[in-house]
């Protein structure tokens, strides 16, 4: 989203949670996990069931397109060549390669065997029926992909969203197959809070405004506001918790797209991140900060707000390793209200659209589509996540996974295998709740953050945008949205650095923007939410 990466929550049913990355990745569209007694249980079927055949009847080796620094020789290739006959050859790309590469992969029409679109509902929407992805109806129809179509049915609208506009199914969505797991959510230092006796708990956007000052005096290097993944994502976050986005979205109030932007409560946003950046609340290169900048100001106090992922706080400690000072806590605060309306997080259940597609150029289509139904089976799920049962891991009685090796995970930080694969969200094509426990929620801090925001009542509901079902008004919207987006994102940006002021804002910007064709945007949007959700 936008950023990628992907991290979700689980509900504990003592306590329920929401996290994506997708950032992630709506609406974004939201997720978090839930837990009760049974919560170490999966919701699929009998977690050691066999997968009812062979998925290759002899040795093959496929290729596999996806966001990584893997070599093939991690735990998780090794579980899945023992598990199906299929030896993986990574070709892995950084998130920031990743768009430009698969772009010239595609407009080449060489492609791997296997690939993980981020992103990908467009990707499958236009390139599958071009013939560059392999048509999988025909398998569904003959019952080759029944574990894959089970999940689908399973979380409505999952099997309607999946579909391109020509009928027919490309590609394979990544599904939580939990009630809700958490996505982004307001973070800070709390253990510098606790220090300066300061609330983590905001009732107004004033409020946290004066804890930043605050901050500001206490800690003069720091940018007490600080953000990642570019400017769509700082301000994106901001106007959600207003109760607005920075383009076309669900209003669930009145169950139909309006325009964010026109809102009050969006020129309300820019104005308050103006504020920030004026007087050195906010990170200057917030448009432009990498991931490893905003770990360094993390970990040395000079970065202590943000919204992201609340698996940050655990992830961050295995990241920087000596970096990180006794005490350190970066764990969830409680986001302010906007006119006394305090907006849920957003969280994660069901569909995902991150999707795995088969090159239509493959020599081994049968035995790819056998694994991809295999990676949605209750074999495929725990090897995916946890490794090969009696070598990587084993269950207790209750269904507790308990590691055989030496992996680094949220509760085992200082573990020597640091880059085995597992659970790795480029790779998995379903997170269930033992995967969820097993991995987010032994974190101490992720454990700390679920706890506070369901003592606050902080969670939203999954929510999921509209699918055209006609690729003519797709590609229209599409074009659309591109130039209208481009267009308010750069303007957003110059008010926020000072560069234009609001004032312009509904006598140039919003006019142009009706210009660039909003109101036939909206049309558009809102006929295909009808169709896809037969309101």
């Amino acid at each position: 989203m936008k950023r990628f990466l992907i991290l979700f929550v689980a509900a504990i049913m003592l306590f329920v949670s929401g996290c994506s990355s997708n950032p992630s990745e709506p609406a974004k569209t939201t997720e978090p996990s839930a837990t009760s007694k049974d919560s170490t249980k999966d919701q699929t079927s009998d977690p050691n069931a066999i997968a009812p055949e062979k998925i290759s009847a002899k040795p093959i080796e496929v290729s596999w397109y996806l966001i990584g620094t893997y070599t093939g020789d991690e735990e998780i290739f090794k579980t899945i060549q023992k598990y199906t006959n299929i030896k993986i050859k990574p070709i892995s790309v950084a998130r920031a390669d990743y768009t430009e590469k698969l772009n010239t992969m595609l407009a080449s029409g060489s492609l791997p065997d296997l690939m993980t679109l981020t992103s990908g509902q467009k990707y499958a929407d236009l390139y599958g029926p071009q013939g560059a992805f392999l048509d999988l109806t025909s398998y569904m129809n003959a019952g080759k992909l029944n574990a894959y179509k089970a999940l689908l049915e399973k979380y409505p609208p999952a099997m309607d969203l999946t579909r391109s506009p020509n009928g027919k199914y490309y590609a394979a969505p990544r599904i939580y197959d939990v009630p809700y797991r958490v996505d982004e959510v307001l973070l800070g230092r709390t253990d510098i809070f606790a220090k300066n006796n300061l609330s983590t708990k905001f009732e107004t956007f004033d409020d946290l405004y004066k804890t930043l000052v605050q901050l500001k005096k206490l800690y003069p290097d720091s940018y007490p506001f600080f953000v990642r993944w570019g400017a769509s994502h700082l301000i994106a976050n901001q106007a959600y918790f207003r109760g607005t986005n920075t383009s076309f979205f669900l209003d669930p109030a009145q169950q139909k797209y309006i325009y964010g932007p026109e809102s009050q409560a969006y020129k309300d946003t820019l104005v308050y991140l103006n504020k920030l950046y004026s007087e050195g609340l906010l990170n200057p290169n917030f448009a432009t900060i990498t991931d490893a900048e905003w770990d360094e100001l993390l970990a040395t106090n000079k970065g202590l707000v943000t919204i992201d992922y609340p698996q940050a706080g655990d992830e961050i400690i295995n990241k920087m390793g000596s970096k990180i000072q006794p005490g350190f806590e970066f764990t969830a605060m409680l986001q302010p209200a906007y006119n006394k309306n305090r907006v849920g997080t957003t969280v994660l259940s069901g569909y995902y659209g991150s999707y795995k597609v088969i090159s239509n150029q493959s020599k081994y289509k049968d035995e790819l589509v056998n694994f991809l139904n295999w990676t949605y089976s209750p074999q495929g799920i725990n090897a995916l996540q946890f490794g090969f049962e009696g070598e990587s891991y084993q269950k207790t009685s209750d269904g507790v996974v308990k590691f055989l090796k030496d992996f680094q995970t949220a509760a085992t930080p200082n573990g020597t295998i640091k880059n085995a694969g597992l659970n790795d969200q480029n790779i998995f094509s379903v997170a269930s709740q033992t995967g969820l426990n097993t991995f987010e929620l032994n974190g101490a801090a992720m454990k700390k953050s679920v706890s506070f925001l369901q003592e606050n009542h902080a969670f939203g509901k999954a929510t999921f945008d509209a699918k055209f079902s006609n690729a003519n008004e797709k590609k229209e919207y599409t074009d659309l949205k591109t130039a209208i987006d481009t267009y308010v994102e750069e303007a957003s940006v110059n008010v926020i650095i000072g560069k234009q002021s609001i004032d312009t804002w509904d006598s140039k910007v919003i006019p142009q923007v009706k210009k660039l064709g909003s109101d036939r945007a909206l049309e558009l949007i809102n006929k295909a939410y009808s169709e896809t959700f037969k309101k």
